[in-house]
């Protein structure tokens, strides 16, 4: 082993500066997990105690059980049913929801940028779930704690941690999807058009939650005056301020109710329920926003309703149009299925029970199979159109034949899968293929040009030694018995015999 020159009190030094590195690394790792597991939790409870302070404030109330309806609040963003005052509401509000998943994808989001492998991009993950699985048990606690000196009621723990993990789950998945979709697709080698129709079936239940916003706007410009009469029932500002705002966070709840009636189930409100062919009125809860609910009949919005998912329906076929028709029935397939299985996702969790007044919200089941059949069988029948309608129609300078199609080179160049489209651009593929051959053109030229001068420079020194040869083949020996051999001629012999013919001619040898 060599010896060192650095003295003991240096190297001792330099392996506790080493040492103190490798645990700055693992101390941020640490911090980095726990920040990713509790930041999220912590800020919603911080803010949705400012909230229930600022609500006291206004109503002139005490601040006594604050702790235990704060935690009470932190189970309803994550849809736990609460029992107040020995009634059970399943019907919890979906827009500090959808923040929260918001929220949650964000973080997970920007703390999987800094990692390398799937590996740690599943801690992440597993870190952002038992974060808020803690938090929930500690809100339990709070609230038990609370029970006896509140209206509030213990809920129950299994049903409180499985919508938890349901709905941090939802953000989990948005948030380390972009991280880790690309990787996971090239491992299990999905087929293109499996990608083209998820991404279709996002598109589509992103196309129907708007076309039941728009139901909604449309059917809230026409009840405008019942809506106003459910918000003078306030008797107050402070009681016109929360009516609007209670209304506002259900918003998205009536949104998935409006989607439920477009593709055909039937919405229970209270004792009522609606579809888009008949309407059975009832007692509903008094809410502003479901002013807007039709009272006897939907009259001219219940046509209008089933433009929603016939107008979706054609999109995805058209998104997922294709030379090769199985291809394109497929990707339509995959479309309907992950259309029909957000639509429950979304209906199961707008929905659930009001007490007394009975349920609230979309029949789960009907609204999945309703969208399938609707996606399934007007993509079908796009695919059918626009296998056998001239290309003139589509757009298409030629349709071409299916041994021409290639779907695998639609994703051979897009590293973040953002343009699917299961169809061939026949102009972008002669672009392709001009410049392609454009540029073997001009390789083949440039190859020429360079054999060119070689074989001219090959030319020109092939003809001074031909003229070298000659002119040794003219000249006869001076002595008798002389032998005469020719020797090989070499560059600079023949740069010499070129450079100066006439000490050549008057050599004495020669």
């Amino acid at each position: 082993m060599p010896a060192t020159t650095e003295p003991l009190v240096t190297r001792l030094r330099q392996g506790r500066v080493a040492r103190r590195g490798e645990h700055q690394v693992g101390r941020t790792a640490t911090w980095n997990l726990l920040k990713v597991a509790l930041l999220v939790p912590v800020l919603t409870t911080v803010v949705l105690a400012l909230v229930l302070t600022v609500t006291k404030l206004l109503a002139g109330g005490a601040f006594g059980g604050l702790s235990s309806q704060s935690a009470a609040a932190w189970l309803a963003v994550n849809q736990v049913p609460l029992t107040v005052g020995g009634v059970t509401v399943g019907v919890l509000p979906m827009l500090p929801t959808m923040v929260l998943i918001a929220a949650v994808a964000m973080g997970t989001a920007r703390a999987c940028r800094e990692v390398d492998s799937l590996q740690e991009v599943a801690t992440i993950a597993g870190a952002a779930l038992a974060g808020p699985l803690v938090w929930t048990a500690l809100a339990l606690a709070v609230v038990a704690d609370g029970a006896a000196v509140s209206a509030l009621g213990q809920p129950a723990p299994l049903p409180a941690f499985a919508f938890t993990l349901l709905v941090q789950g939802i953000g989990v998945a948005i948030g380390t999807t972009r991280r880790c979709v690309q990787p996971l697709l090239a491992m299990y080698e999905f087929p293109v058009a499996d990608r083209v129709g998820g991404r279709a079936g996002l598109l589509a239940f992103a196309g129907l939650l708007g076309g039941g916003l728009a139901l909604v706007v449309i059917a809230g410009l026409v009840k405008w005056d019942r809506i106003g009469e459910l918000i003078a029932t306030g008797n107050s500002f402070d009681g016109y301020l929360g009516l609007i705002l209670l209304s506002i966070l259900y918003l998205p709840n009536v949104v998935v109710g409006a989607l439920g009636v477009a593709v055909g189930a039937s919405v229970q409100v209270g004792t009522a329920t609606i579809d888009a062919i008949s309407v059975h009125p009832g007692a509903v809860p008094p809410l502003p926003i479901l002013g807007l609910l039709p009272e006897s009949s939907m009259g001219p919005l219940g046509a209008f309703v089933f433009v929603v998912p016939v107008a979706v329906g054609v999109a995805v076929g058209w998104y997922c149009r294709s030379y090769d028709i199985a291809k394109h029935l497929r990707a339509v397939g995959v479309a309907a299925a992950t259309c029909a299985a957000l639509v429950v996702l979304a209906c199961g969790m707008s929905g659930g029970a009001v007490g007394e007044l009975g349920r609230v919200g979309v029949s789960a089941p009907l609204a999945g199979v309703y969208t399938f059949a609707w996606i399934a069988i007007l993509g079908a029948v796009t695919a059918g159109v626009h296998r056998v309608a001239p290309a003139s129609w589509f757009g298409d300078a030629e349709a071409g034949s299916d041994d021409d199609f290639d779907l695998d080179r639609l994703l051979a160049e897009d590293a973040e899968f953002a343009d699917l489209e299961i169809v061939e651009d026949p102009d972008l593929d002669t672009a392709a293929d001009t410049d392609t051959d454009t540029d073997d053109e001009d390789e083949d030229d440039e190859t020429d040009a360079a054999e060119a001068d070689v074989d001219e420079d090959f030319d020109e020194d092939a003809d001074v030694v031909e003229a070298a040869e000659v002119e040794d083949e003219d000249v006869e020996p001076d002595m008798p018995g002389a032998v005469t051999e020719e020797l090989p001629v070499t560059s600079d012999e023949v740069e010499a015999s070129t450079d100066a013919p006439e000490r050549q001619s008057t050599d004495p040898g020669h």
